[in-house]
């Protein structure tokens, strides 16, 4: 059983419109919305975590609808096309037959672990991963790290959000994969 706390609506916002109105309309949408992608997220893809991403997709539709409607669309309207497109969007990713890299429960035994090491160790293994790194991932994670979105870095590559951000992660993940596979064999090594 998932030890993590259930994530709740404020969890999740909208942020794609500098008007006021529009926005709160999507809040409330999404808030409609988000216990539907939860749900999802957890009993079709076993980590709550994928719901962003099945919002992110949902309400990326929802946004084309609500503009070929000339904007005449209810919150209750734009919550029903959200949790249509999450359900359309689950069944695909599901149908996918994806093997998962890693969970986020993984990649939080992995912060453990390397909290629990020296500032040297810790320096080389960020060092490690960010030379093992392709150039595109290395912009990537620099971007991120200086705050910008994931809808703003795949404009900026001309590029689906959600693609950008599970090519990166499947990236980081296999590197971090790799390094804890090589670290592990000293370390057996030297408790044996």
């Amino acid at each position: 059983m998932d030890t993590r706390p259930p994530l709740s609506a404020p969890d999740y916002w909208y942020l794609g419109s500098p008007d006021p109105a529009i926005d709160l309309l999507f809040r409330r949408a999404c808030a409609l919305a988000w216990p539907f992608a939860v749900y999802c997220a957890t009993r079709y893809h076993h980590d709550p975590q994928v719901a962003y991403e099945l919002m992110d997709g949902a309400v990326e539709n929802a946004e084309r609808y609500y503009q070929r409607f000339n904007g005449q669309r209810s919150a209750v309207q734009l919550s029903f096309r959200i949790i249509s497109v999450i359900k359309r969007i689950s069944r695909q990713r599901a149908n996918r037959n994806e093997v998962p890299l890693g969970t986020l429960s993984e990649l939080d035994l992995f912060a453990q672990t390397f909290h629990a090491k020296t500032d040297v160790e810790q320096d080389m293994m960020i060092r490690q991963i960010l030379d093992r790194m392709t150039d595109r991932t290395r912009q990537i994670v620099l971007w991120r790290e200086a705050g910008h979105s994931w809808r703003q870095i795949a404009d900026e590559l001309g590029a689906d959000h959600i693609t950008v951000w599970r090519q990166t992660s499947r990236e980081i993940r296999g590197l971090l994969e790799l390094n804890s596979d090589t670290h592990d064999p000293n370390e057996r090594g030297e408790r044996d």
